[in-house]
């Protein structure tokens, strides 16, 4: 069952960036061509622009993580001893959950404080707590995936190794 979710959540993290990616491109070309060429720019494209790419960014935690790019000292594990690589890869994992787990425990906060407040964004008039709310999701996410390393890890499996036993399923 875990390797189910993670399947969906891969596939949701990866149609999400596409679209987004998709979207920024052809909204800003689009913005472009509005502004320059018939001098009637699109007030709410910059916004909209700006909130994918920030949304882009938290998914993609959980996408370096998922595939095992995430922060780590490659240096550290040439150095030590073979035996004690995997130490460091369990003390990296425990590190990354505790700051998912913080990142879901403050932007929770940080997303009800705003959505409390009421504030709406500038051009789109939409509740500026629905953009925060990615940093708890991307938290989530984040857990989601470490628990996944950590699973791995403990199998003797390298997290490339997972990943392309899913893609396999």
């Amino acid at each position: 069952m875990f390797d189910k979710i993670d399947k969906a959540l891969s596939r949701l993290e990866d149609g999400s960036m596409i679209f987004l990616m998709a979207l920024a491109i052809c909204l800003t070309f689009v913005q472009v061509v509005m502004r320059y060429v018939f001098n009637a720019p699109i007030y709410w494209a910059e916004e909209v622009v700006l909130y994918a790419i920030i949304v882009m960014s938290f998914v993609g935690i959980s996408i370096g993580i998922r595939l095992g790019s995430h922060i780590s000292v490659d240096l550290l594990d040439a150095l030590v001893p073979e035996r004690h690589v995997s130490v460091l890869r369990l003390i990296a994992i425990v590190l990354g959950i505790l700051f998912a787990l913080a990142l879901m425990y403050f932007g929770g906060q940080l997303f009800l404080n705003t959505l409390n407040r009421g504030q709406l964004s500038p051009a789109l008039r939409i509740p500026v707590a629905t953009i925060y709310a990615i940093i708890p999701i991307a938290g989530f996410l984040s857990v989601f995936r470490y628990v996944n390393a950590l699973r791995a890890l403990l199998q003797g499996k390298s997290i490339t190794q997972s990943e392309d036993n899913l893609r396999a399923m």
